[in-house]
């Protein structure tokens, strides 16, 4: 039974929660958190909802259509064919990245000098950044000075993500699929955006609840998080590839499709 049409709202949920997980949505409001203390608490949920409602507007173009291809052009066997090869692409492709630590980890092994203590000490930083765009640095140590500089930084962030945003692709597919009304699927994108940037406001609550008690934890948090925000890239691909394995296929098996 394929949980993406039988439960559409617990897929919902499941690809709201992969969007949680981004820089955007998690990173970036654990770094501004860590940049001061109780006086950064209403500007990290201004940032958050101005994230969530950037991802709306998205969600509403994208249900539109004014975002993408019209759908009838995977009606044509060559988009079909096209669209499985791309989708068997992505796949593989995801299964094969490798991040940058897990290239370096591999390189030290061949070169037979890894060792259990080396590159511990020299990884770890206050708050590790460095899997951050380039240009969020700068943006990063101006947007708590004015309510424009966090706004901005926030549609910033929401802009680099849009080539990333194949759950949120795969989600406005699912409201689509379901035949729900119109109202009924822009309140569903509400609560889907609501949901994405839930584990960051849960971080908000306890930093606003702890205060210093907390901020050790944060910050491994951050380093953690920060670390592996390369792999968010991988199986989102993944994902990606096989929701469109899937919409060429609609209908179609593989055998019909190329002969």
């Amino acid at each position: 039974m394929d949980i993406m049409t039988s439960n559409p709202e617990l897929s919902l949920v499941i690809l709201a929660l992969i969007d949680s997980t981004s820089i955007g949505t998690l990173i970036i409001p654990l770094l501004l958190l860590l940049r001061g203390r109780r006086e950064v608490i209403a500007k990290v949920i201004i940032y958050l909802l101005v994230l969530a409602g950037f991802y709306w507007v998205i969600g509403v173009l994208l249900r539109s259509g004014l975002l993408l291809i019209d759908p009838r052009i995977f009606e044509h066997r060559f988009f079909r064919i096209s669209g499985v090869v791309l989708g068997v692409v992505m796949i593989i492709w995801a299964l094969t990245y490798r991040t940058d630590a897990q290239k370096e980890a591999d390189a030290r092994k061949k070169n037979g000098a890894l060792k259990k203590t080396e590159g511990t000490n020299s990884a770890q930083t206050p708050v590790a950044t460095e899997q951050l765009p380039r240009r969020l640095h700068s943006r990063l140590a101006t947007a708590l000075d004015t309510r424009t500089g966090l706004i901005a930084l926030a549609l910033f962030a929401g802009l680099l993500e849009l080539p990333t945003m194949l759950p949120y692709l795969a989600a406005v597919g699912v409201m689509q699929s379901t035949g729900w009304g119109t109202g009924v699927q822009l309140l569903a994108l509400i609560g889907y955006c609501l949901v994405m940037i839930v584990p960051a406001l849960v971080l908000v609550a306890a930093r606003a609840l702890a205060g210093e008690r907390i901020e050790n934890w944060m910050r491994k948090l951050g380093e953690k998080a920060a670390r592996y925000a390369q792999e968010t890239l991988g199986w989102v691909v993944g994902i990606g590839g096989y929701l469109l394995i899937r919409a060429c296929l609609s209908g179609q098996d593989l055998q019909s499709l190329f002969n």
